[in-house]
């Protein structure tokens, strides 16, 4: 386990360890983990040599971040990409993560996983679903879809079209105000002829609606092949002069002419698919579906 952005407690490490340790799997982490400076798990320097701690050491199988928070992609310019492209490891997160996943494709052509951070809820959805796409490696492998409990009324968690059609390309994408942060950088992928998933939680529509349009204008986002949007958790305004989340994504995206659909369960909620980046899947935006077409990882 390692600390890219936000600080931890040592209560949270002791959670999260019985979790993944419940999950069959050996913990290992530094005392670097509950480092804090300001809302950041210690200095920038001392997160970046963890991170490549974690890659060099031999004992390490994969690299779970214990959570995203902010203060990731400040340590992207002290990574060594070429020794990581030597020592290659899974590694698994979201939301800050985003930031670290996509360098690493970007500069090194790694597959990292979308998926849960360490002091995730593991509940039977998220768990099967990082095994199937991470151990399992049945390839074609169509994502499984499941409602979260309770959320019959909540239309944050509804399932629709954007745009019909089917679509094929690479997985790129993660939280969207990251990838908006690092339009202009090195670290942001090109999104031509990609299949892009996107999440986001407590962002009004304005505000997605805004990085949307910048998204689009600073670079090639409408000339993807497919768009799948997880959950955008809490992102709708009470308001009454404010459009909708859905609204803002058929004017947004719908315009663009590709294939996209909302609700697939992934982001800032409980029911997490994992999610590789850099690897070929195909989407079916009538059928609301998406299946991963390689493997992601070697046997």
């Amino acid at each position: 386990m390692v600390a890219p952005g936000g600080f931890v407690t040592q209560n949270e490490v002791d959670e999260a360890t019985a979790s993944l340790q419940l999950l069959g799997f050996k913990t290992y982490y530094t005392p670097q983990i509950i480092a804090k400076d300001g809302y950041l798990a210690g200095y920038d320097e001392n997160r970046t040599a963890d991170m490549m701690h974690m890659f060099i050491n031999q004992s390490v199988d994969a690299i779970f971040c214990i959570r995203g928070g902010y203060g990731t992609a400040r340590i992207l310019d002290g990574l060594d990409y070429e020794t990581i492209k030597k020592n290659p490891k899974i590694l698994i997160g979201y939301s800050d993560i985003t930031a670290l996943i996509n360098a690493l494709y970007t500069q090194i052509g790694l597959v990292s996983f979308h998926g849960p951070v360490a002091s995730s809820t593991f509940n039977d959805f998220s768990t099967q679903t990082m095994f199937d796409v991470l151990q399992t490696g049945k390839i074609p492998y169509l994502y499984p879809y499941e409602r979260e409990e309770e959320t019959s009324e909540d239309v944050d968690f509804d399932l629709y079209t954007i745009h019909s059609g089917q679509a094929e390309g690479e997985l790129v994408g993660g939280n969207l105000v990251v990838l908006t942060h690092l339009i202009g950088t090195k670290y942001l992928p090109s999104f031509k002829g990609k299949i892009i998933f996107l999440e986001e939680i407590r962002e009004k529509p304005y505000k997605i609606d805004r990085m949307l349009t910048h998204l689009s204008m600073a670079t090639d986002f409408t000339e993807a092949s497919g768009i799948v949007c997880g959950i955008f958790n809490k992102c709708n305004s009470e308001d009454s002069d404010s459009f909708t989340l859905k609204e803002v994504l058929l004017k947004r995206l719908s315009s663009l002419n590709i294939p996209a659909f909302y609700g697939l369960p992934f982001g800032h909620v409980t029911n997490k698919l994992t999610l590789p980046v850099g690897i070929k899947a195909r989407l079916d935006a009538d059928k609301h579906t998406l299946t991963l077409l390689e493997k992601p990882i070697n046997d």
